[in-house]
């Protein structure tokens, strides 16, 4: 892919040079990544990675699983394509008393992640959370997770927790509205059937009553993976499938057998 791609990408507006309209959203997902690492940590165990593993979080965001995955005892090293969402998790890490690491990188980008990341390579674990992934399309994600299993040991573990598209068809709706602090996200989607493609039309307003203000109109496409189509894309990238689980919706969000209603999917493999 070339290394250009990702100033003109809509991920890069929005990550990179909106980061913060976006920001709210993923404050208000640290009580979520709670139960969502007590999930993980279960996964990292039974699957026999020790608790001082080297562990890496690709595409970390603000570090609502990193921190908490560091106050566990894993070595954390967190990498995003977000200054500021670096910056955010660096803080959140201190204010709570740990150290993992946390770069500013693009997992996309082949060459980039091991200069980056130096001493820290291999890993032990690798996870990959809130559906971080699916931006570039199948081609990218293969490129992704190709180049996140040369980081790995040879025993290494990868989770990622992903949307179901099952699910996201049979619950489709065309429209949502969802608001975190004072930041409003209108969201129109459509589904490219031939490819699995979402494709979303987001208005980002901020404010409130008369003072509510158009701050940013995007679109975005993003890939939607089926259980056996993710499995398919895990195993040509050189990873060796192992297991898929839902997750409750209650309060409690335990682990399910995968359903069609599952709307989020866990998938572990091994290196």
């Amino acid at each position: 892919m070339d290394q250009d791609i990702g100033r003109d990408h809509w991920t890069h507006k929005l990550f990179v040079e909106n980061a913060e309209l976006y920001l709210p959203f993923l404050e208000q997902g640290k009580e979520r990544a709670l139960r969502e690492t007590v999930i993980l940590s279960d996964i990292l165990e039974e699957r026999g990675v020790a608790e001082n593993a080297k562990l890496l979080d690709a595409a970390c965001g603000i570090g609502r699983h990193a921190v908490l995955l560091a106050q566990l005892g894993y070595q954390v090293t967190g990498l995003d394509i977000s200054p500021l969402y670096v910056k955010m998790a660096r803080e959140y890490a201190s204010r709570e008393n740990v150290e993992p690491i946390f770069l500013c990188g693009d997992v996309l980008k082949a060459a980039s992640v091991p200069n980056i990341l130096g001493d820290d390579t291999p890993f032990d674990a690798i996870v990959n959370m809130f559906t971080s992934h699916s931006y570039y399309g199948w081609e990218g994600d293969l490129t992704i997770f190709r180049q996140l299993h040369q980081l790995a040991s040879p025993a290494a573990v990868l989770v990622i927790l992903t949307a179901h598209r099952d699910a996201i068809i049979r619950k489709f709706t065309p429209e949502a509205m969802d608001r975190a602090g004072d930041i409003r996200i209108l969201q129109r989607r459509g589904l490219d059937l031939e490819t699995s493609t979402m494709l979303n039309d987001w208005e980002f307003f901020q404010g409130e009553n008369e003072n509510l203000k158009l701050k940013l109109s995007i679109h975005m496409e993003h890939r939607l993976y089926s259980l056996h189509d993710m499995k398919r894309l895990l195993e040509e990238a050189g990873w060796t499938y192992l297991e898929a689980m839902g997750q409750s919706d209650d309060e409690q969000g335990v682990l399910t057998p995968l359903t069609i209603d599952s709307s989020t999917m866990w998938v572990v493999a091994c290196a």
